[in-house]
């Protein structure tokens, strides 16, 4: 039976439209319907009717970025004293296992905060996490990543081609200095064929920076100890020119983190039509630095927020994220433009829009309702 929900606004978050007062939503069958005032729409409705009062109500949020396989790490690896101190830790704290527990505990925490949907990203254990994802109810594609300057081992085409209930597997790449060109290709082409998007993990921090340039830092030398940069070369290249040179950055790509940009990147990066998915607090809690979010807004790139790991935030709540953005934001930045940044836009990266990102007929009937700290930190409600 189709049912009518009402709220003193709805940010509906189409682009003639952001907000609607004294809103209305007709859904039926876990799609919506009708979405108006509620004085239009009650007039011809018989059905049940759910209040939600003075709440705003609006779609369910999209979380762009995160590691679920790390949920079992929370509060055990080192903050503020930089990347190579934080993967030294991870990789201490890492000999625990995989921990089904904490990430089943991890996906309620999403799904309580109003997350409906995850991209999420996965190294040793993308089955294990994609069926716990499958079973507790949150949509999702599982970004299975390639790692290595080997051979290395193939993507699981089982694993790739499979449709699991709420949620698809594409494939991505780890890094640029931890993943040769030739497999950061492949895994671009192969999500490319399958109409899914590709990631990767871009201008974290100043580390990542120095192993392109000359394979130089703390951060190198921890790999090369490992292993991990047998046959790589370093491009003398900053990561953003190395990702354009090897053409890894088209509208159909999802850059996660984007740190270390000059403007003049941020422009280079815009004209490519790739997708960014800022990390604020993650970034914050490792001691990176900052991404140039107002000049990423400013150039037009479609920018998306992701909670990334519990092993480097504390928590995996949007709305956290979003406040944390907002209240350091240099320059204007209203209500709409942050829902935007976990609804329309990370529907728009992933490819979700027919489903997801706003409030419109045949869309999905999934919501959340903005926490009133969120309207107060861009000071005023909707």
């Amino acid at each position: 039976m189709a049912e009518l929900l009402r709220a003193a606004r709805a940010a509906v978050m189409t682009p003639d439209r952001p907000f609607i007062q004294d809103a209305a939503i007709i859904h039926d069958q876990g799609r919506i319907l009708e979405v108006g005032t509620y004085a239009a729409l009650a007039r011809g409705f018989s059905g049940p009717v759910r209040d939600l009062g003075e709440a705003t109500v609006a779609p369910a949020l999209i979380n762009a970025h995160s590691h679920l396989e790390f949920s079992g790490l929370r509060g055990r690896a080192p903050s503020g004293r930089g990347f190579a101190a934080w993967v030294t830790g991870l990789m201490a704290a890492a000999g625990r296992g995989f921990d089904s527990e904490a990430v089943k505990s991890a996906c309620l925490e999403l799904a309580d905060s109003g997350t409906a949907f995850v991209a999420d990203t996965a190294t040793r254990n993308a089955e294990a996490v994609a069926g716990i994802l499958d079973d507790s109810g949150l949509f999702f594609v599982l970004f299975v990543e390639a790692v290595g300057h080997g051979p290395g081992r193939p993507y699981p085409a089982d694993l790739l081609d499979r449709a699991w209930g709420r949620g698809r597997a594409a494939a991505a790449g780890h890094a640029l200095y931890s993943t040769s060109p030739e497999a950061l290709r492949r895994a671009r082409d192969q999500s490319r064929r399958r109409g899914l998007p590709f990631s990767l993990h871009l201008a974290e921090h100043r580390d990542e920076e120095n192993i392109l340039l000359d394979g130089s830092g703390l951060f190198a030398d921890i790999l090369r100890d490992r292993g991990l940069l047998k046959g790589f070369v370093p491009p003398g290249k900053t990561p953003l020119a190395y990702a354009l040179e090897l053409g890894l950055l088209d509208p159909g790509v999802l850059a996660v983190h984007c740190v270390r940009l000059s403007r003049r990147e941020v422009a280079d990066l815009a004209r490519t039509g790739a997708s960014v998915c800022l990390c604020p607090r993650s970034n914050a809690f490792i001691g990176v630095g900052r991404a140039p979010w107002e000049d990423l807004v400013r150039a037009g790139v479609n920018v998306c927020l992701g909670t990334d790991s519990l092993a480097s935030n504390t928590d995996l709540n949007l709305w956290n994220e979003a406040r944390y953005l907002a209240e350091r934001f240099d320059g204007p930045l209203d209500l709409a433009g942050a829902l935007r940044l976990v609804t329309a836009n990370p529907a728009r990266a992933l490819g979700l829009e027919r489903d997801f990102g706003s409030l419109a007929p045949g869309k999905r009937a999934l919501f959340s309702v903005v926490p009133e700290a969120l309207s107060r930190a861009l000071g005023r409600a909707a």
